[in-house]
């Protein structure tokens, strides 16, 4: 790896077998209008060709690289140990699923400097995790207001604001210090709960639709389910934690995961039900681009919402059992 002494933004990327998406990643940061930083992959212990394809990648190409390892596996601890081996004053964190645009460092740094925010991010235009029906019906429904709910940054919206919430981040190095850095007994919902304990002390987190980043999406109903039940998770855990922080959209399925069970066994809530269905199919007709897309994205939005909405009941039962 491409030792260096101090670069201005530290790209923080945690990942584990992602040896299908990590070179797009790289390929996308060597494009970049930007040149001073430096990226830093933590690897979770990966078992695939992760590892391998880095090296080669840092050998080939001009990218300042550093290769960390984390027998952790988590993604809090790989992302505080990448920003403690860090040398940027800027730290932005990245995904190997995602392909940030070519001017994606420097519109975070624009953002940074013109909103006055702790923390900026943007957009996310969310792509297929693979060539099939399946896939494509997946991206369309975790970017829609039905699988979203208010998620700017989730929903191609063009308007500037303060927001809860952003996808990866970009934040000052002192931010993180003086927050605590990420809740590594977080598995995921670590970017919020950070967030979250920021805009407590009175910090702000801005969205900017200038700050463009290709993501993509789980690629199989089964992955998609257990994304979604893991998120409902560890949502569960940090509620335990911060109550306050509880949002509309996240409030609605756990809400609704309730009431649809007590719908199926009373007769006289099954009109809830039907109303349900009826929202389901209006908008998989409304997004599908053809009649063989409809099912898949009926599917993939009822796995939205009874996965994260069931995953939060089990995580916030499996703790009051402790």
């Amino acid at each position: 790896m491409v030792e260096c002494e101090a670069f201005m933004i530290s790209i923080i990327i945690p990942c584990r077998n992602e040896a299908r998406y990590i070179r797009q990643v790289l390929d996308a940061l060597r494009d970049q209008d930007f040149t001073d930083f430096e990226t830093i992959i933590v690897d979770g212990d990966s078992d695939d060709e992760t590892v391998s394809i880095v090296q080669q990648y840092s050998a080939q190409q001009p990218l300042h690289l550093k290769l960390i390892h984390n027998p952790q596996r988590t993604i809090p601890s790989s992302l505080n140990l990448g920003i403690e081996n860090a040398s940027g004053e800027i730290i932005v964190r990245l995904d190997a699923h995602s392909r940030p645009a070519k001017n994606y460092l420097s519109a975070c740094l624009n953002a940074l400097d013109e909103s006055g925010a702790e923390v900026v991010g943007g957009a996310w235009d969310v792509k297929a995790g693979d060539d099939t029906i399946v896939a494509a019906a997946i991206a369309a429904a975790v970017s829609s207001p039905l699988g979203a709910g208010d998620a700017a940054y989730r929903l191609n919206q063009n308007q500037a604001r303060d927001a809860d919430t952003v996808p990866f981040g970009c934040f000052r190095r002192g931010t993180w210090e003086s927050v605590g850095g990420y809740n590594e007994e977080l598995f995921a919902n670590e970017d919020y709960e950070f967030y979250f304990r920021l805009r407590q002390r009175g910090g702000r987190i801005y969205f900017d639709p200038k700050i463009r980043c290709e993501y993509y999406a789980a690629s199989t109903l089964r992955a998609l389910a257990q994304q979604y039940w893991r998120y409902g998770w560890w949502k569960a855990q940090m509620l335990r934690r911060h109550p306050r922080s509880i949002r509309a959209r996240q409030l609605i399925p756990i809400a609704w995961s309730v009431l649809s069970l007590l719908a199926l066994i009373i007769p006289a809530l099954w009109i809830v039900w039907g109303i349900y269905l009826t929202v389901v199919l209006i908008e998989s007709i409304r997004q599908a681009r053809e009649a063989r897309h409809i099912l898949p994205l009926a599917c993939a939005y009822v796995i939205i919402h009874f996965a994260w909405g069931w995953g939060a009941w089990a995580g916030w039962m499996k703790r009051m059992t402790r």
